[in-house]
């Protein structure tokens, strides 16, 4: 069978396996609410809530300001959104077979290890209302456990918040702090602790003795043992049937 005849050069469909550079125009129309959404996020995890603008956004994504509002209309919805981005990744399925302390134990360690997989989205989360999809998903999964606990309303709206603003204040001093860090380090906790020791024992008689106990690398420990208290004083306000104290 005769060949056909090769199409003119630029006629014919773009090569199989080898495509030229996009232009700048091309590069621009990539620009995506979830790009956007995403550098906001590097931007929090790298310097802070405090740190985010749309200008500087814009900068970092290469384009000009302008181009941002078209995907999002103002900076208080890049952060709705942002906030909300990150919940989603909160596995909120319960697991039906646990108590409903355990469920919600479950899905606080849940909450904090995706905040701290994200540095600095703790304290975004504490200036936002929790109204966008997935805010209100884990709402919804803190909140069924506790009432099915047999927990009233009122008890279950002051243990949600309870559960909820510990989570988020633990998460606030993250691995990444400099606390956290100082002892995550094992030299420094040493040096640390020996400050304490070192404490006049007639000022300071209790940091001197426990210091090196309070200033320690249990930082798992620490979110445990709170929430666990917290959960045994809501079981026992549930079985006397009083409402917990905020």
């Amino acid at each position: 069978m005769a060949n056909r005849p090769q199409a003119a050069a630029g006629a014919g469909p773009r090569p199989l396996w080898f495509s030229p550079p996009d232009g700048e125009e091309s590069r621009r129309r990539a620009l995506t609410r979830e790009r956007v959404v995403a550098e906001a996020l590097a931007v929090i995890a790298a310097d802070g809530v405090d740190a985010l603008s749309m200008r500087g956004l814009a900068a970092r994504l290469g384009v000009v300001p302008g181009a941002l509002y078209r995907h999002v209309r103002s900076k208080e919805q890049l952060c709705d959104l942002v906030a909300d981005g990150v919940l989603a990744e909160v596995d909120t399925r319960a697991g039906r077979a646990l108590s409903w302390a355990a469920q919600v134990k479950e899905l606080a360690q849940r909450l904090r290890a995706v905040l701290e997989d994200h540095p600095g989205t703790a304290g975004l989360l504490k200036t936002r209302d929790p109204l966008g999809p997935h805010s209100l998903a884990l709402a919804e999964a803190f909140l069924a456990p506790l009432q099915e606990g047999g927990l009233t309303g009122r008890q279950t709206a002051l243990a949600f918040s309870l559960i909820y603003d510990y989570t988020l204040g633990f998460a606030l001093s993250d691995r990444t702090t400099v606390n956290e860090q100082r002892v995550q380090d094992a030299a420094t906790r040493h040096q640390l602790h020996a400050f304490f020791r070192a404490l006049p024992a007639d000022r300071f008689p209790v940091l001197a003795a426990l210091g090196e106990h309070v200033w320690a690398d249990n930082r798992d420990q620490r979110f445990t043992a709170s929430l666990d208290i917290m959960l045994d004083g809501l079981q026992a306000a549930q079985r006397q049937g009083r409402h917990p104290r905020p």
